[in-house]
C-alpha cells in the first residue's frame, strides 16, 4: 500500500499520465491524478480513443498496480495526440464543475455533489460483480442511497443503501453517464418493451431485409459471443453476409461489421437497451456529436458482390486496418490484409510476428471503419 500511495503522490506532483490497474480484474484506468485523499484517489480519465472522458474515484484497496511507463502508455499518449490534432469530438466540460478537498472524505464529497447535480454515477462494490448505475438521492455519514437505473431493463426499479466502506470504484461525468443522466430525466416517459428475439433458424436474410427497408435499429448476437453483440442498422444483405452500420455504447457511429449469417445466434429487434441506444443516438445527432470527423459514416455497399472478398481487397489496396474473426479462433486478428488470393489472404499484424494466413471460407466477421482502426492506421504510418 505504501508503494501504491507513493506512486500516486509522484503522479500527482509531477502530473504524469498513469495506468491504474485493479485487483481481481483486467480492467484499468488511464489518466491524471487530480486529488489524493486518505483512502481514495481521484483520476481524470481518458477513453481508448484518447479522448478525455470523465473521472473515477478509486479506493486504495482496489488498486493492484500503478504504471508510469510501458507500451500501453506510449500508445495512449499517441492516441491522445491524434485526438487533439484531428479535433475528435467530445462534449463540453461538465457544468457545474465538481470540487474536492483532499483533507476530507472524497467519497462523501462526491456523493453529496452527485446528489446536488442529479448526474448518474457508476458504482462498483466489493464482493459484487454487478455495476450499479443511478442517481444519489440521499447522503448520510458513511453511506448514500442510490436510485438504480437499468438501461437494459426499465422495469428494474430499486433504491439501494450503499455503505462507503463497500465502494471500490465510482465513475462519474463521462460521456455515457452524461447521456444516461439525460435519459433518466425522462424516466417517467420511458416505457418497457417486450424483448423480441429472432433465433437463427435459417431465416435471418428476410429479417435483415425487412430491417433494412424500415431502417430498424437491431442487435446481432454471434454464436458463442459470451454476451458480446453488435448494435446497428442494416447497410447491405445477400444470401450469406450482412453488413451493419454500428452504434457504439454512447450512440455514436462505431464503424461497420460484415457478419456471416450462419455465424449468428440471434437478432434482437426490440428491447429496452435498443431504446436506450436510440435515445443516446438522438442526443448525439442533436448535439452534432454523431461521428468523429475522420470517419466515413456514409459508405455504400454492393450486395451483389462477394462482400468478404471485396472488403478485404479494398482494405489491402488502401492499407486499411480491419478486424477479422474466423470460425476456429475466438480471438480477433486486427491488422492490414495483404497477398489477397481467390481463396485466402494474409493478415499483417501490428506485432513482429509472421503474417497470419486466413481462408475466406473460415471468416465469420470483418469489422472496419471504426475509430480504433483509424488510430491503428495512424500509428502504422507514424512508425514508417
Amino acid at each position: 500500500m505504501d508503494a501504491i500511495l507513493m506512486s500516486l503522490m509522484t503522479a500527482l506532483n509531477e502530473q504524469l499520465l498513469i495506468n491504474v490497474y485493479q485487483r481481481d480484474t483486467d480492467d484499468f484506468y488511464t489518466g491524471y491524478v487530480q486529488s489524493l485523499g486518505k483512502q481514495r484517489v481521484l483520476l481524470s480519465t481518458y477513453n481508448d480513443a484518447g479522448i478525455a472522458d470523465g473521472a473515477v474515484l478509486i479506493s486504495f484497496t482496489a488498486i493492484d498496480q500503478v504504471e508510469f511507463a510501458g507500451d500501453d502508455l506510449v500508445d495512449m499518449s499517441f492516441r491522445m495526440r491524434v485526438a487533439a490534432e484531428k479535433h475528435f469530438l467530445t462534449m463540453a466540460e461538465p457544468s457545474p464543475e465538481l470540487h474536492f478537498d483532499p483533507r476530507k472524505s472524497l467519497m462523501h464529497q462526491l456523493a453529496a455533489q452527485a446528489q446536488r447535480t442529479g448526474e448518474v454515477i457508476l458504482v462498483i462494490l466489493a464482493d459484487d460483480d454487478a455495476y450499479l448505475e443511478g442517481q444519489v438521492t440521499a447522503v448520510a455519514e458513511g453511506r448514500m442511497t442510490l436510485s438504480v437505473f437499468n438501461k437494459f431493463n426499465y422495469t428494474d426499479v430499486r433504491y439501494m443503501q450503499v455503505d462507503f466502506a463497500d465502494v471500490l470504484v465510482v465513475e462519474f461525468q463521462g460521456l455515457e453517464l452524461h447521456l444516461e443522466s439525460q435519459l433518466v430525466q425522462k424516466r417517467n416517459e420511458l416505457h418497457h418493451v417486450v424483448t423480441k428475439i429472432i433465433q437463427n433458424d435459417g431465416q435471418l436474410k428476410s429479417v435483415f431485409t425487412d430491417a433494412q427497408a424500415a431502417g430498424t435499429l437491431l442487435a446481432a448476437m454471434p454464436k458463442g459471443g459470451d454476451d458480446q453483440f453488435y448494435v446497428g442498422t442494416v447497410k447491405a444483405i445477400n444470401d450469406s453476409v450482412v453488413v451493419l452500420r454500428l452504434k457504439d455504447m454512447a450512440g455514436q457511429f462505431g464503424g461497420y461489421v460484415a457478419l456471416r449469417l450462419t455465424s449468428l445466434q440471434s437478432v434482437t429487434l426490440a428491447s429496452d437497451y435498443l431504446q436506450t441506444v436510440q435515445a443516446y443516438s438522438d442526443w448525439m445527432m442533436a448535439n452534432h456529436l454523431e461521428k468523429q470527423p475522420v470517419l466515413n459514416a456514409d459508405r455504400e455497399f454492393d450486395s451483389s458482390s462477394d462482400l468478404f472478398q471485396s472488403l478485404i481487397q479494398e482494405a489491402a489496396a488502401f492499407e486499411r486496418v480491419v478486424r477479422v474473426r474466423t470460425k476456429d479462433d475466438d480471438d480477433h486478428l486486427m491488422g492490414v490484409p495483404e497477398a489477397v488470393g481467390p481463396a485466402n489472404f494474409e493478415m499483417q499484424l501490428p506485432s513482429d510476428s509472421e503474417p497470419a494466413l486466413v481462408a475466406f471460407d473460415d471468416v465469420q466477421e470483418i469489422a472496419f471503419g471504426h475509430i480504433y482502426a483509424y488510430l491503428q492506421e495512424a500509428r502504422l504510418h507514424h512508425e514508417r
